[in-house]
């Protein structure tokens, strides 16, 4: 039986290939880190599902050049664990580019097929 520092290595490891997806554009690679009952709600408030995130990934109404955690705590809570954590993300929304501190939630899940992210949902840190 995994321990909850089983669980977080291997969600770190999953987080970080989610990362790289979106910042390689690699969106076959990101679909099947995401579950088909995503809830991602953007900083903006905007909230999408997973076919809706994915098409504007796609088709570059997103385009990210970085995503730094700043700092980030795991709750493992069975087969669902949730992530607190900041993140600076840079990135191009319908050409505009911006920089974000963003304070989250990030859902797990463990599926049949493995972990997948099930929600995020994040707001804005406001500048001091």
């Amino acid at each position: 039986m995994s321990t909850d520092a089983d669980i977080i290595a291997h969600l770190e490891a999953l987080d970080q290939q989610r990362t790289q997806s979106i910042l390689q554009r690699n969106f076959a690679a990101l679909a099947p880190l995401l579950g088909d009952d995503l809830r991602y709600i953007h900083s903006s408030a905007v909230q999408e599902n997973k076919a809706q995130y994915l098409e504007k990934l796609t088709n570059g109404h997103y385009i990210y050049h970085g995503l730094d955690v700043q700092q980030r705590e795991f709750r493992v809570l069975g087969d669902v664990v949730l992530v607190n954590g900041d993140l600076r993300i840079d990135v191009e929304v319908k050409n505009t580019r911006k920089v974000v501190l963003s304070r989250y939630l990030q859902v797990w899940a463990r599926r049949p097929s493995g972990w997948q992210m099930v929600s995020w949902q994040s707001v804005p840190v406001p500048n001091p």
